[in-house]
């Protein structure tokens, strides 16, 4: 009969966020391993390499992060739904500023190439929540969803906030970065009225 795990998998996963903050793209398994007091090999049993924690991780922080956002799509006035979606952006990674610094360890394109291949199926539709949310909220908001509203509301409500903030990420997010986030959004977003 096999012994229980000492550890459980979202042990190992606090441990590789908190060591990433520190070492960021830099960390190692045994970085991970000191973190939570384990043998390497007990981390590898686990995962069964480098890429496949680190992308667990990254799926991880995405999936917390995706939370806000789909509760801003359950606003009912779009465009606050919309004005609630950039703010939840500088707000998160304000609030959880080591899943902030995790999602920032991959872009997607590139985790898909490296992941074990049982773990692409999951992170190859990981937005797809989000993705459907938006979709409904920017069908609300403007008259007629073309494909070219909907890439505004995408680049309105998620990419030009995150892009704002990640720079930031690591550091001090300024409360004003809220404000301007919606700004920035609401302007884009009405270059589809």
């Amino acid at each position: 009969m096999a012994r229980p795990a000492k550890f459980t998998a979202d042990q190992i996963l606090d441990a590789a966020r908190d060591v990433a903050v520190e070492h960021w793209r830099d960390t190692t398994i045994a970085h991970v391993a000191e973190r939570v007091g384990a043998p390497v090999g007990s981390i590898y049993h686990r995962f069964p390499s480098r890429d496949a924690l680190f992308g667990s991780l990254w799926a991880r922080s995405i999936r917390r992060f995706h939370e806000g956002l789909l509760t801003a799509t359950e606003i009912e006035d779009p465009r606050a739904a919309m004005a609630a979606m950039a703010r939840h952006i500088p707000r998160f990674c304000r609030e959880n500023p080591a899943d902030a610094k995790a999602m920032t360890l991959y872009r997607l394109p590139d985790l898909l190439e490296k992941v074990p291949s049982g773990q692409r199926a999951e992170l190859a539709t990981i937005n797809d929540g989000a993705n459907a949310g938006l979709r409904r909220v920017a069908a609300r908001r403007y008259d007629r969803l073309t494909d070219r509203r909907y890439r505004l509301a995408l680049v309105g409500t998620r990419q030009c906030p995150y892009g704002l903030i990640r720079p930031l990420i690591g550091g001090d997010i300024p409360h004003e970065f809220d404000a301007i986030c919606v700004a920035a959004t609401e302007g884009i977003l009405a270059l589809g009225d």
